[in-house]
């Protein structure tokens, strides 16, 4: 599978290490340049340094031999360009963070799928593992 995740957050790296693990094809494009650089000496990705709001970095990322594109970074608003720009190309699967619940029906009205306030899922999920009184 091919997967372009657009931000090298702990999130995306985290997701970018999974997908690799089980041997898919991973892009990041990453708006910082030091954190697109760490990335790409750590791991075996292709890496752009990209705000997704350029123009035509999806099509420089190929993006239409993408299988999924996902959205990691922790501003909403570049989360949902991300996701804009993957309707208009037609990529099959969107998934996004969603940061701030009220822009979840955002999202949504896209046909994304979402994960909102991650924090809050890694919080339960600490917290079931809690012995049971």
């Amino acid at each position: 599978m091919n997967l372009i995740i657009v931000g090298a957050s702990s999130k995306g790296i985290a997701l970018a290490e999974l997908a690799l693990q089980d041997g898919h094809n991973v892009t990041i494009i990453e708006a910082s340049k030091e954190k697109a650089q760490a990335v790409l000496q750590k791991y075996n990705v292709k890496v752009f340094h990209a705000d997704i709001a350029q123009g035509g970095i999806l099509d420089e990322v190929g993006a239409d031999q993408a299988d999924a594109l996902i959205a990691t970074t922790s501003d909403d608003s570049a989360n949902l360009m991300t996701m804009f720009l993957g309707k208009e190309r037609n990529i099959f699967t969107l998934i996004s963070m969603v940061n701030h619940k009220e822009h979840q029906a955002l999202f949504e009205k896209l046909g994304v799928d979402v994960i909102v306030d991650p924090e809050i899922i890694i919080a339960r999920s600490l917290y079931n593992l809690l012995p049971q009184a």
